[in-house]
């Protein structure tokens, strides 16, 4: 029995110095699986260490000493993923490169060198790529190349839906039969169904060739909804040298020489609805799959997903058409991180964002009605529920809106919330935009957008059900607006 334990203690060990610098820890277990209610109530956590145990009584796990770090209860547990190619798919090898003939891309210039070499050596009889609308400028529009000259107007990337398979199937039609296609991770999926399903359109269509490259794909964008953000910003689409997301960020390069900046999600109420389903950061089932994450400024991530497609990269190297070099292991650990949050968020509901208000109107009122203060004994019995959380406080000097997220925190349902946004100064209302939601899931978000036209006021945020108050919070946008500035 002794040396049993002794060979499990061991085991135990090794198996946490492998985890060792992984950061995978009880605290990680419990914000993305426990918290966001995907746990299973298996134990697996428990029974795997010594610090744990199963709470009979919350149905989680809860430390009984100190949490070392060690990850290994974050590792057994059957809900997150750890495994490389259940987070990125397949591939046989990755590296870091970047085009050589000089090509105005969107970071390393990759994708349009492999489709230059593919269309001079002949081996594409043309590609499926998108460019940007002259009409309106950074609409996308899908188009078939057939000369490596007119690849310019194609590289950079839009950020929004682009239906390529159009003139691809356009093309196989019109007896193209080799061809580079160039999507993100839906494209990719899209014509990989047309190809492999036994339904799909081409599948017994032997003369269509189709080399699919892959794009790293985190969220796409609604072209209307960035038109309206700009406009917000007193800019237009015309003013756009360039678009980025880079470190969270969504970054507009103006031609002026200025940048527009917001946060990814910031921007969450102008993305696709798709998006919130997708886990596919990747392209997990293109040839060959590039984007930005992991590599440095002017090169691309390149993962080489079957034999085919490691020929063609290695030859278009060879014949000066780029530059490539073996992705270290610790900077396909970026890629692999963000792929996580890809994944996490099909099964967290958190990620799937409702959205009460964008702008409320003005509603200016006939009277000012009195704001009374509420008492301790509310705020403190809404503590102690901690059913709701107000997070992402953003006050815009420009556009003078406030953004704010309130979070179903409770783990339950929560049924006819009344929830009411004032504006407020010296204890009367300027405007007050009331709400009422009959079903509020678990870790549902509700994000608003408010208006402030004086600095000087609050905003009392007030939500209550059946039960009795839920949330009672101030915000001073003049603290607010210096918290920012810090």
């Amino acid at each position: 029995m002794v040396e049993e334990e002794s060979q499990f203690d061991k085991s135990f060990r090794f198996l946490a110095n492998r985890l060792e610098g992984g950061k995978d820890s009880y605290g990680k277990l419990m914000k993305e699986i426990v918290n966001t209610g995907v746990c299973c109530h298996c134990a697996s956590c428990a029974a795997a260490c010594d610090v744990l145990e199963w709470d009979e009584v919350t149905k989680r796990p809860k430390l009984t000493g100190k949490c070392t770090g060690c990850g290994i209860c974050y590792n057994q547990c059957p809900q997150t993923l750890t495994y490389i190619p259940d987070l990125i798919g397949d591939y046989k090898a990755a590296y870091t490169g970047r085009n050589l003939k000089k090509i105005d891309g969107q970071d390393g210039g990759i994708v349009t060198a492999l489709i230059m070499y593919g269309l001079d050596e002949g081996l594409f009889d043309g590609a499926i790529v998108t460019k940007k609308s002259q009409a309106e400028p950074w609409k996308p529009v899908p188009t078939l190349v057939t000369r490596s000259e007119d690849l310019m107007g194609s590289s950079g990337s839009v950020y929004v839906h682009s239906q390529t398979t159009i003139p691809l199937i356009k093309a196989i039609r019109d007896g193209l039969g080799s061809i580079a296609f160039v999507g993100t991770p839906c494209n990719i999926n899209a014509i990989s169904k047309m190809q492999d399903s036994p339904t799909g359109l081409v599948h017994l269509f032997m003369r269509a060739n189709i080399f699919r490259i892959g794009l790293f794909c985190m969220d796409s964008f609604s072209y209307d909804g960035l038109k309206s953000f700009l406009e917000k910003n007193h800019n237009s689409w015309n003013d756009v040298e360039k678009c980025m997301i880079s470190k969270g960020k969504f970054i507009f390069k103006l031609k002026n020489g200025e940048t527009i900046e917001r946060k990814v999600h910031g921007l969450n109420q102008y993305k696709s609805t798709s998006c919130n389903f997708c886990t596919d950061l990747t392209s997990e089932l293109a040839d060959i799959s590039v984007g930005s994450v992991g590599s440095d400024d002017g090169w691309s991530t390149i993962l080489v997903r079957n034999d085919l497609a490691h020929e063609i990269l290695l030859d278009a190297a060879d014949k000066g058409y780029l530059e490539i070099a073996p992705l270290l292991r610790g900077k396909l650990r970026f890629v692999v991180n963000l792929a996580r949050m890809k994944k996490q968020s099909f099964y967290n509901i958190r990620e799937r964002r409702t959205f009460v208000y964008h702008v409320p109107d003005n509603i200016e009122l006939e009277q000012k009605k009195e704001v009374k203060p509420t008492s301790k004994e509310e705020i403190l019995a809404a503590a102690q529920r901690k059913m709701v959380n107000l997070s992402n406080q953003i006050f815009d000097e420009k556009t003078k809106i406030l953004s704010l997220t309130v979070i179903n925190t409770s783990g339950e349902s929560l049924e006819e919330v009344d929830i009411n946004i004032s504006n407020v100064k010296e204890f009367f209302e300027l405007k007050a935009w009331p709400t009422k939601i009959s079903l509020w899931y678990p870790f549902e978000e509700l994000t608003y957008e408010i208006p402030i036209d004086d600095l000087e006021s609050e905003v009392l945020i007030q939500l209550s059900d059946k039960k009795g108050l839920l949330l009672s919070r101030n915000i001073n946008i003049q603290k607010l607006m210096e918290r920012s500035k810090s």
